[in-house]
């Protein structure tokens, strides 16, 4: 029989109450729901006056630095050091595992002294934690939104952190992630002051010139194959020459996305450059009968049934009229 919700919140609060620092951890290339629902967090225990500090393995993107306490998150590696400070606990947040989150080898260094819990909405996750708060739902977002509810936690500024994350998770409440619960804790939220269309302009509406340039190269590099897949690239080269960065390939999935799959269109499958050596997959579908999360699995990612992603070694180059990913060692 599955843990009852109630008890799995009384046992974070438990781990919380109990911690001298709480080390509170972002998944790499911070997305809206990461950020969102770990500032969240810190705006919490900063109420309750207990010491933390927030990681993240890469900086916060500009369209996020928005969202109150975003001055917290830090990129250095020495917070992880227990001179720095003596923390005890650690929060992770929207990450299926602690490889995806960037943090593992920093956790495993420090494996022996303290506890995790681990806060997500990932049907892949591993369960990873000490304490696994690990539930079906829109975005973590929503679920730190349950639990802090059951402690009145509440206020302004944690409540625009988590509508950051719905809004960005949901695509602005108009994806199939999108549920009666989402709206209903939207609802929620705006009662306690929230911006809506201010964080909805800062997520989904503000785009640079640079990155609809790189938006241009990966549509003329559209193709659909005969098992309704519909694929493009973006290679560390485009995002140089158009000036623009990582983060503006984030959007290219979700975007394509929108594409008609009332024909032979089934779903979408982004591959970009990441960093050096590395070739990031992004899946989506709207189709009923498509579970993206399986395929993302198979080539060592996750996620869920209509978004998912995953990261393979290798470069990507174009031969023969079409693009490939060469292993490293090519």
């Amino acid at each position: 029989m599955p843990p009852n919700i109630n008890d799995i919140y009384k046992s974070i609060f438990a781990e919380i109450d109990r911690a001298q620092h709480v080390m509170l951890c972002m998944h790499r290339k911070p997305d809206g729901d990461t950020a969102g629902s770990t500032l969240a967090m810190s705006h919490y225990l900063d109420s309750i006056g207990r010491s933390n500090t927030v990681f993240c393995i890469d900086a916060l993107p500009h369209s996020l630095q928005f969202l109150p306490g975003y001055q917290k998150v830090t990129s250095d590696p020495h917070v992880w050091d227990p001179q720095h400070a003596a923390f005890d606990l650690v929060i992770v947040f929207d990450s299926g595992d602690l490889h995806y989150n960037g943090a593992e080898p920093y956790v495993s260094a420090n494996r022996g002294h303290i506890r995790i819990v681990n806060i997500d909405h990932h049907i892949t996750n591993t369960h990873f934690g000490d304490v696994n708060l690990v539930l079906p739902a829109s975005s973590t977002c929503e679920i730190v939104h349950g639990l802090l509810e059951s402690v009145h936690g509440l206020n302004r500024e944690i409540a625009t952190c988590l509508m950051t994350g719905l809004i960005t998770d949901t695509g602005g409440f108009t994806n199939l992630a999108t549920s009666a619960s989402s709206i209903d804790t939207a609802s929620h939220l705006l009662q306690k002051g929230v911006n809506l269309h201010s964080i909805t302009k800062q997520t989904l509406q503000n785009r640079s010139v640079a990155t609809l340039r790189l938006w241009g190269r990966a549509l003329e590099r559209l193709s659909t194959h005969s098992s309704g897949l519909i694929t493009t690239v973006i290679t560390q080269k485009d995002i140089a020459e158009c000036g623009a960065s990582d983060v503006a390939v984030e959007g290219v999935a979700n975007f394509l996305n929108t594409l008609d799959h009332t024909g032979l269109a089934k779903g979408v499958l982004v591959l970009s450059e990441s960093q050096y050596g590395v070739v990031k997959g992004s899946l989506r579908s709207t189709h009923p009968l498509i579970d993206v999360s399986k395929l993302a699995t198979l080539f060592g990612g996750g996620g869920h049934k209509k978004a998912a992603g995953f990261s393979v070694a290798g470069h990507l180059f174009y031969e023969n009229g079409q693009w490939q990913i060469t292993p490293l060692t090519a």
